[in-house]
C-alpha cells in the first residue's frame, strides 16, 4: 500500500513509536561518552584502536575501532554488533579487516554479557556464572523486567552510543554510517536501523523475534 515517499515516512514514524512504546523507551540522559583509547593495534593497511565508551553514567563498552591506513578519511564506517559469541567483538576480526583494507572503518563492540562485559564473572573460574552469552542475556533480562524495565532498551543504547563515539571523531564520515550485525546482533540492528535516523544502510543477515 505504500507508494510515496511521505507514505514511507508515515509508516517509519509509526513503526519507531511502536518499538519505543514497546520497550519502555530509552533510558534517559547518558552523559559524557568518555571515550578513551587504551591502545592500538598495528597491522596490515589498518590499525586497530581498543576502546573504552561509556553508554550510560558509569556503564562501560569495550570495543575495537578498525582504522584504514590508507588516506587521511574521512571514512565510511559500519557499526558492527556481534551475535551470541562468548568472544563478543573479536568475532569481526575477519569482516573488520577486510573493511578497512578497502577504506572503511569498522566499530565492533562486546555487548553486555560477551567479551569483556561479563556481567556474571566468576574470578575462581574466570567464566561466566550464567554459561554462555545467552545464559548472561537471559539471566540480566529476569532481572530487568522484575523491575517492570526491558534489556533491549540498553542493548539499543550501547548500539547508538558507539555510533556517537564514530560522529564524535574527524576521521569518520558523518553521513555515511552503516550498521551490520548476525544473530543477536542481528536484532540489534533492526531496532538499531528503525530508531536511529543516522544508520544510513543496515544489514541483518538473521535474528530471531516474537
Amino acid at each position: 500500500a505504500i507508494q510515496t515517499r511521505e507514505q514511507a515516512e508515515k509508516r517509519k514514524a509509526e513503526v519507531r513509536e511502536t518499538v519505543l512504546h514497546l520497550i519502555g523507551g530509552l533510558p534517559g540522559d547518558p552523559g559524557p561518552l568518555h571515550a578513551q583509547v587504551m591502545g592500538v593495534l598495528h597491522e596490515d593497511g589498518f590499525h586497530v584502536e581498543r576502546l573504552i565508551y561509556d553508554s550510560l553514567p558509569d556503564f562501560h563498552v569495550t570495543a575495537d575501532l578498525y582504522v584504514p591506513d590508507k588516506g587521511s578519511g574521512p571514512y565510511p564506517a559500519i557499526l558492527y554488533t556481534p551475535g551470541h559469541y562468548p568472544a563478543g567483538k573479536l568475532e569481526a576480526w575477519l569482516f573488520s579487516a577486510n573493511m578497512a583494507r578497502h577504506g572503511v572503518a569498522v566499530l565492533a563492540y562486546d555487548p553486555i554479557g560477551e567479551g569483556e562485559r561479563l556481567q556474571y564473572f566468576d574470578p575462581a573460574t574466570g567464566k561466566s556464572l550464567a554459561g554462555a552469552p545467552t545464559g548472561e542475556h537471559s539471566e540480566a533480562s529476569v532481572q530487568v523486567m522484575l523491575t517492570g524495565d526491558h534489556i533491549a532498551r540498553y542493548f539499543i543504547q550501547d548500539a547508538m552510543r558507539g555510533i556517537d563515539y564514530l560522529e564524535s571523531r574527524q576521521d569518520i564520515d558523518k553521513e555515511r554510517i552503516g550498521a551490520i550485525g548476525c544473530s543477536g546482533g542481528g536484532t540489534v540492528t533492526a531496532y538499531l536501523a528503525a530508531l536511529d535516523r543516522r544508520v544510513k544502510v543496515a544489514g541483518v543477515a538473521c535474528y530471531i523475534t516474537g
